[in-house]
């Protein structure tokens, strides 16, 4: 992880806050012991980088003051006190109560906003992550000052997997999470030109998780003029087949679980469902049963599967695929989302699937429970 990415994580803990809105009220009721009187600032941060100031109160000698506005859909707010310190909010509507201490404003508690509660946790969690690597950090300087080659590479690793744990933990957090404000501050803590496989696939997927808000929009802005900056253009989705099609499916040589290269094309003849999932991920595994019977169904038919995961650990790869009884060939380079399939594919969230035909053309995908059993019947007269 770069220095500068670090040093927009902790710009994002102590102080941005992002979006939103404006036609459903919400107030801000809070009481701050030890909060040295002043003007307090109510803050609106849009997910392409526009603040805008919503409401400002000077505080009283108890540390109390109320803030309001007006939200047509949730946002990201914050609190902006001075000394740059802030509270970061995720607000949709209503009345929230905050209550903390000046001292240790990070610790505050908010009722009234499961949302901002949730926040909140994720950025404690945040905090203890960048704890380890700053830990992490003073052994490597240790051991550099030392000219401990050998221990220096273990922490080095050591160092490499914190990282790539982090990366997860933010990406699963803005997977899972049912609070737009929350899903899209988190994914602004990755790094785009590492994670852009990841951002595009988050980025198209966003309109189908919340559909038509503002902060949607604005993030593709954000996100769209960021990979220009970087010289890179948006991945397009993956064209399905009709009659007369010449497109043939992009191609798939990943290893297996024994080591063993696995093409797409050396199944062509056949029908392909080309099955993209993890072990990690929890929508996956609900639905590895229907591919389960669809796959007990239709072997004999002239079908198989080829599953890619985007797990890192193989392990939990394995383990998932006994677990689950996933008995047709399983492939995965293990880079999650950095996954060289996945960016062919332009998977936009998992579980994700591509129903090939024996002519090696993409006819379906993204087929589910009672859809991927009719679609098979259908096919496989």
């Amino acid at each position: 992880m770069r220095s500068k990415q670090l040093l927009f994580i902790l710009i994002a803990i102590f102080g941005l806050v992002a979006c939103s809105s404006g036609n459903r009220k919400f107030t801000i009721i809070a009481n701050i012991n030890g909060l040295p009187e002043q003007t307090v600032v109510l803050e609106q941060l849009n997910a392409n980088e526009i603040i805008t100031i919503i409401d400002s109160v000077h505080s009283n000698a108890d540390g109390h003051f109320e803030l309001s506005g007006i939200a047509p859909e949730p946002g990201l707010y914050r609190i902006h006190f001075q000394q740059k310190k802030y509270i970061l909010l995720s607000v949709d509507k209503g009345n929230m109560k905050i209550t903390g201490d000046w001292n240790t404003l990070e610790k505050y508690s908010v009722a009234g906003s499961p949302a901002s509660a949730q926040l909140q946790m994720y950025l404690a969690a945040i905090r203890s992550h960048l704890n380890d690597f700053n830990a992490m950090s003073g052994v490597l300087d240790t051991l550099k000052a030392k000219g401990n080659d050998s221990l220096l590479a273990i922490a080095k690793k050591d160092f490499q997997d914190m990282g790539q744990h982090f990366t997860q933990y933010v990406e699963h957090f803005a997977d899972t999470t049912q609070y737009e404000p929350n899903a899209i501050f988190a994914v602004r803590m990755l790094n785009p030109a590492t994670e852009g496989t990841y951002l595009d696939a988050f980025g198209q997927g966003l309109g189908r998780r919340f559909p038509g808000t503002r902060m949607s929009r604005d993030f593709t802005e954000y996100y769209l003029k960021a990979t220009a900056r970087m010289g890179g253009q948006p991945r397009r989705p993956v064209p399905i087949g009709g009659p007369g099609s010449t497109s043939t499916a992009p191609e798939v040589a990943l290893p297996d679980v024994n080591g063993k290269t696995v093409s797409l094309s050396s199944l062509r003849g056949k029908y392909v469902l080309l099955d993209f999932w993890a072990s990690w991920c929890s929508p996956c595994r609900a639905e590895n049963p229907n591919v389960v019977a669809a796959y007990a169904k239709f072997k004999g038919k002239n079908f198989t599967i080829l599953s890619v995961s985007l797990d890192n650990n193989k392990d939990a790869w394995e383990r998932a695929i006994k677990d689950d009884g996933l008995t047709w060939t399983q492939v995965s380079d293990l880079k999650g989302w950095a996954s060289a399939a996945a960016a062919a594919y332009n998977v936009q969230s998992i579980p994700s699937n591509f129903l090939i035909d024996t002519s090696g053309k993409v006819i379906a995908k993204n087929l589910r429970e009672k859809q991927l059993d009719e679609t098979l019947s259908s096919v496989l007269k």
